[in-house]
């Protein structure tokens, strides 16, 4: 047992060196928070949810914001994406690490204390990040190693299976992971706080903070989660998906309006690394896509705006300054040519804290809105919002996969999750001390209703009304479909993967170029996965469509 606690001591603070720019003080009293015993086992993996600073600047600046649409690339990319998914790949991998080690250890304290129930709620809520963990990462590789992995501790488990684990299908880890989720939503969900025998469950509260052990809020993410992934099996099998999402559709999901998110200034971290990602990228832009579904005109000066969630995700340019205008909203080309103007500009230096004005002259472009990114203490990382679960489940019901009206989709689930997106974002810019301009449209509008739920309601009414204009009104469910996937799209702006995954889905968001042909349907493995992996990695690249490559689909992809 030494070896493999010495084992999961290098996993633990390799994870925690991993994290050293951010969650510096969380939760300092938190039970000597770099040990290795199940509470702390537990609170790190909680923390390995923060996005990676290479993830975000490789990844979802230069892959994903293009991919979507949500954004546009000024100029060529970097190339250097493998730092990016190195990143991904090695976080994922230690943190399941000491997942397992959380699994072994429920196993031995069910059989030292002769209750084999006694660690159901905590390994249920575990259950529920090791699926969001592994969900995230298959969903940009395709097949990964999952069911051998992490295991090279145990002293069991001393084979080359183990040191040089073999690729599971996504489809086989889909489906694991999504049965796993029904049992621990419903263990969650039921409230018990005795086992059968009647001893107390082991308790995890004052490690979580994530929701302080609120175990209905984990079950609805269980849940919510559940919606969100069964979805993408629909396509590819759906006897396996449809009575999931019909239990899923019936069941609590997340309703908080703050959505599942780490909040650093409630965390007592400092979220330097969107800051950073931004401003050393610096070569994302407003395009032209998204500007053409938040706005019915070009009119530079904004007249045409009608989803005032522009005002919270952009800025104008560089322009002239007046006391009305900050210049003037002019979207990149979403794709260049020879005559497109060349961009610069530093719109994402920190010394716009001192004059916001500052985003240099050769700033032609709208950039995305400074404080979005800036903002280190009351901009969250997103991991799930209500609107989006809403619109989830305008989906399957859409679908037909419930018995709804359709009346009820429109009001109760997509005009509800527009409402729900505009409550969620201007969280931001009402509670964020850094927000300092607000432009003058958006400002009068929320200064001058009753409160901010009403103002809302105002601007959330301005979408529906232009989208029904813009997709016409639907008569069936399945003209339902397209304006889902436009608002889910937009409420995903700080989602980009979730949002890549959407497109790759369903072929239906937002786009310039048909999303058949998108440049990337998954990433390469990372380079030090083919050098200590190979026999492996050699067996699963074989058997792929076009190898090791972007051009390979997932397996829930549609054709």
């Amino acid at each position: 047992m030494k070896i493999k606690h010495i084992l999961v001591s290098i996993a633990i603070v390799t994870l925690c060196l991993s994290c050293t720019k951010s969650f510096e003080d969380m939760n300092k009293n938190w039970k000597n928070p770099t040990g290795t015993e199940i509470g702390p086992l537990f609170n790190g993996v909680i923390k390995s949810l923060q996005l990676g600073w290479n993830e975000q600047f490789y990844l979802s600046n230069e892959i994903y914001y293009p991919e979507t649409e949500l954004g546009a690339l000024i100029s060529d990319g970097w190339g250097n994406y493998s730092i990016g998914t190195e990143e991904m790949w090695s976080d994922y991998y230690y943190a399941l690490a000491n997942i397992r080690d959380l699994e072994e250890r429920f196993d031995e304290k069910c059989t030292s204390s002769g209750d084999a129930a006694i660690c159901d709620v905590a390994r249920a809520q575990v259950v529920v990040l090791k699926a969001y963990k592994t969900f995230k990462v298959t969903d940009v590789f395709g097949d990964i190693p999952y069911s051998h992995a992490g295991m090279i501790w145990r002293e069991s488990n001393d084979s080359i299976d183990f040191k040089r684990p073999k690729f599971d299908s996504q489809e086989s880890i889909y489906k694991s992971l999504l049965n796993e989720l029904v049992w621990a939503r419903d263990v969650l969900n039921a409230g018990n706080v005795k086992t059968a025998s009647g001893n107390d469950y082991l308790s995890l509260r004052e490690y979580d903070p994530l929701f302080g052990g609120d175990l209905t809020k984990w079950g609805k993410f269980a849940n919510s989660l559940i919606l969100r992934h069964g979805l993408r099996c629909y396509a590819k099998d759906r006897d396996f998906a449809t009575p999931l999402l019909a239990d899923a559709y019936n069941k609590p999901v997340i309703d908080d309006a703050s959505g599942v998110c780490l909040w650093p200034s409630r965390l007592g971290y400092e979220k330097s690394s969107t800051i950073w990602s931004f401003s050393e990228h610096k070569n994302l832009r407003m395009g032209t896509t998204i500007w053409e579904n938040m706005s019915s005109s070009d009119d530079t000066l904004g007249s045409g705006i009608f989803d005032y969630r522009a005002y919270i995700f952009f800025d104008t340019n560089n322009g002239k300054e007046t006391q009305t205008n900050m210049g003037n909203w002019v979207p990149f080309p979403q794709i260049r040519t020879s005559e497109t103007p060349s961009e610069g500009g530093s719109p994402y230096s920190t010394n716009r804290d001192v004059k916001y004005s500052l985003k240099g002259s050769a700033c032609i472009y709208s950039p995305f809105n400074y404080y979005l990114v800036r903002d280190q203490k009351f901009i969250p990382e997103i991991m799930m919002t209500y609107s989006d679960v809403l619109l989830m489940k305008a989906e399957v019901a859409a679908l037909g996969i419930v018995n709804v009206s359709l009346n009820e989709i429109k009001q109760n689930l997509f005009e509800e999750g527009i409402y729900q997106s505009f409550v969620f974002w201007t969280q931001m810019p009402a509670g964020a001390s850094i927000w300092q301009y607000r432009y003058p449209a958006y400002a009068t509008l929320v200064d001058n209703a009753s409160d901010i739920h009403s103002a809302c309601r105002q601007m959330a009414s301005m979408v529906s009304n232009a989208v029904y204009v813009k997709y016409t009104e639907p008569s069936s469910g399945n003209d339902f479909l397209p304006l889902i996937y436009q608002q889910r799209w937009i409420n995903l702006f700080r989602q980009p993967w979730e949002a890549w995954a959407l497109a790759r889905r369903t072929h239906q968001t937002p786009t310039t170029i048909d999303h058949k042909k998108l440049t990337s349907n998954r990433m390469e493995y990372p380079p030090t996965e083919i050098e200590y992996n190979n026999d492996q990695y050699n067996t699963q690249t074989a058997r792929m469509q076009y190898g090791d490559t972007r051009q390979t689909k997932v397996w829930w992809m549609a054709e």
